[in-house]
């Protein structure tokens, strides 16, 4: 335990998590991530000697994962505790010998809470034959936000935007020392998947469109995770690119781009020391992941050298027969998933999986030895976490659970997300005497603020929301008290009477299928809202709360200025009005190319073919797009290479009158190769502050390997 409190230092490389793009990973990761043999064999057994004790059925029970709703008798909401049930708990553990739970049913609990939840269901497996303890896993994906009084960070694509390794490092070691504070040892994060489709409902739990910066940052998450429970690489592989945006639908991506694009956070994560990944729930080219023996065996296996867990999502063998409709029976869902190289089946709800895979392997449909192959990752994951050793909450450490410390670096976190997007003759910041008029949805959600994933998993219950968080106009009141609010089209008229309008956009939150939608367009009546006080000649400023990029085009032109906070938890309406008046100097930079139009999905390492006239590539605002209220400029630029490694050196100054934070980013291009090449690629980048007048060397060490691409023949 370390009950002094997760480590908030920020140390660290910006490069440590190793990264090499797929061409390099794909031919040495599987060596790197080996240990030394006699390491390895004295590691394996303790669980090669427990494996021999095994009967065919605790093997299978290993395999099987279920909710904590099937074990429970009450449901759970904000002012009804949730209740275990002992004799479901017995026959899923003691009778069918169940490896491993997770989830809530269906609201956070309290520390107080989640003790008694976790010390029941280790003392029933502590009566089990061979002893063996529950793994528990928990969607902690913006801090551990099923623990009520834990830390709530911003959500990916906010920490995203703030492209600062060191504070994703902070935000993780926390997220993974209070979730370990409870008991859980395992957490389904951080998401892997590169957000190529803006439509799609799971982009906000995205570190955004470029597989550098989600590398980067999903290998520091991992490190940071990982010195206190498993991390999940989710969710491998191509999930976040649906061909419609609809979750859980097929995405068709050919190889190469699936080898340049979707591997290389997964390697990276791999080459951290990731123990384990959750896998894509939809289809690739037709192929459902899981049922796909050439992505989970050949690929992850072989190719990738994974040697840790690979867990199902949520009911996704079943779905191979209702859904999928590549297997004519439950049985043949099963049989085909664990072939494929399924581990753990996140069943949820029954124990049809133990059933049907115990009737497989004495059909002779399935061998033991493929048996022996899942449980053997899962035994070795439950001794490499120490759980055959305490496998329950650590009192010192859940005393240090949400510390005003943690805070602090969730208040940093939203402070550096906020990216200012527009600032016409310089009307930022605001006077804090001005008579501000505020509407909008967004100025009263906390919803809207947070996300999903917040207490619960659509994050939309507001009685499960603390009561001493600021809205957005709370904050806006704190710094400009004479700011009246006026809801609805009624803020027209009020308007005129203002010296400033502040029109706050939002999108509710929504995530997996309840979050599909068709259309990118920021919903109408609030885009009418906003043209509707633009138009009265009051200047309008845009603050806006979402979960990836609504078009708001319509608004844009005629606004003054815009200001986006992502969603931002707990801090976020305090970091936009931080902004809007001042007291924080904007420095986040889009994790994401913003589009123009609902037609116009085009990334930012497009092809040259998309700049042709007449259309040509034009987005709302550009990746890695941001301004500041100080100015910096570039000078000095030098480039060398030496020892197959090139080296990129730039002065960076701040000419402003105030400190401010630059990102800077180091792009190349080719301008000829054996396939289409992008016309710019993200190669590293530093997040730099400097007082005003202030200076800086900036030097970049990148690997001439990563500078490559995956050529025609897929190498």
């Amino acid at each position: 335990s370390n009950p002094a409190g997760p480590d908030q230092s920020g140390s660290g490389t910006d490069a440590e998590s190793g990264l090499v793009m797929a061409r390099v990973v794909l031919t040495a990761l599987a060596a790197l991530l080996t240990a030394s043999a006699g390491f390895a064999q004295q590691q394996q057994q303790p669980v090669e000697s427990l494996l021999r004790k095994m009967t065919l059925e605790e093997k299978i029970g290993q395999m099987t994962q279920l909710t904590i709703e099937a074990v429970s008798s009450v449901h759970g909401t904000a002012s009804v505790e949730q209740q275990l049930d002992s004799v479901k708990l017995d026959n899923a553990i003691l009778a069918h010998h169940v490896g491993s739970l997770l989830n809530v049913w269906d609201v956070a609990l309290t520390p107080h809470q989640w003790q008694a939840v976790i010390d029941a269901v280790q003392r029933t497996a502590s009566r089990s034959r061979l002893k063996i303890p529950i793994i528990y896993g928990i969607d902690a994906v913006h801090g551990d936000h099923y623990m009520v009084g834990a830390t709530v960070f911003p959500q990916n694509i906010a920490m995203a935007a703030t492209w600062d390794t060191a504070l994703v490092r902070q935000e993780h070691d926390i997220t993974g020392y209070e979730t370990r504070a409870s008991g859980i040892f395992w957490n389904f994060a951080p998401v892997l998947d590169v957000g190529r489709q803006p439509l799609w409902s799971r982009f906000f739990e995205t570190f955004g469109e470029d597989p550098y910066l989600v590398s980067t940052l999903g290998a520091t998450a991992v490190k940071a995770e990982q010195k206190y429970v498993a991390a999940t690489g989710k969710h491998f592989l191509g999930y976040s690119d649906p061909l419609t945006g609809k979750d859980r639908t097929s995405a068709w991506i050919p190889d190469r781009q699936l080898r340049e694009y979707f591997i290389p956070s997964f390697a990276a994560a791999m080459h951290a020391g990731l123990r384990t990944v959750m896998v894509n729930s939809g289809d690739i080219n037709g192929v459902p992941i899981h049922a796909s023996h050439e992505i989970l065996t050949d690929l992850l296996r072989r190719d990738l050298g994974f040697k840790g867990v690979a867990v199902t999502d949520w009911e996704d063998i079943i779905r191979l027969n209702t859904v999928h409709h590549v297997a004519p029976t439950r049985k043949d869902a099963v049989r085909m998933a664990v072939m494929a190289g399924i581990d753990m089946s996140m069943v949820p709800q029954d124990l049809s999986f133990y059933d049907d895979l115990l009737a497989l392997v004495h059909e002779g449909a399935i061998p033991v030895s493929r048996i022996d192959e899942s449980v053997r990752r899962i035994l070795q994951l439950k001794y490499d976490l120490g759980l055959f050793k305490n496998a329950g909450p650590d009192q010192e450490m859940l005393a240090q659970v949400g510390s005003a410390q943690s805070q602090a670096v969730s208040r940093q976190a939203a402070e550096e997300a906020v990216t200012l997007l527009k600032n016409d003759r310089g009307l930022l910041p605001l006077s804090k005497t001005a008579r501000v008029l505020v509407t909008g949805p967004g100025a009263t959600s906390l919803i809207d603020q947070y996300g999903s994933w917040t207490f619960t998993w659509q994050g939309t219950d507001t009685a499960m929301y603390p009561k001493n968080v600021p809205t957005l106009l709370d904050a806006i009141r704190e710094r400009a008290p004479s700011a009246t609010y006026v809801a609805g089209m009624a803020a027209v008229d009020a308007a005129r009477n203002a010296d400033v309008a502040i029109v706050c956009l939002a999108e509710s939150p929504a995530v997996e299928k309840p979050g599909d939608i068709d259309d990118l367009t920021m919903p109408d009546d609030q885009l009418q809202l906003a043209r509707a006080i633009e138009a009265t000649g009051t200047p309008v400023v845009l603050a806006l709360f979402h979960q990836r990029p609504r078009i708001i085009r319509a608004a844009v032109d005629s606004a003054r200025a815009i200001v986006t906070g992502y969603q931002t938890g707990p801090f976020g309406g305090e970091a936009i009005a931080g902004v809007l008046f001042g007291d924080v100097n904007p420095s986040g930079r889009l994790p994401f190319t913003w589009p123009r139009a609902t037609g116009a999905l085009v990334h930012y390492d497009h092809a040259f073919s998309e700049e042709a006239l007449p259309m040509g590539y034009h987005p709302e605002w550009d990746f890695g797009f941001g301004l500041s209220y100080t100015t910096f400029t570039y000078s000095d630029l030098s480039a060398s290479v030496a020892r197959d490694t090139l080296r990129v050196s730039v002065t960076v100054t701040n000419t402003g009158a105030r400190a401010g934070a630059d990102v800077v980013q180091l792009y190349v291009r080719q301008l000829y190769a054996s396939v289409a090449p992008p016309v710019k690629r993200l190669r590293s980048f530093e997040r730099v502050s400097l007082g005003a007048a202030d200076k800086r060397t900036v030097t970049f060490a990148v690997p001439v390997s990563n500078l490559a691409f995956i050529g025609r023949d897929n190498k």
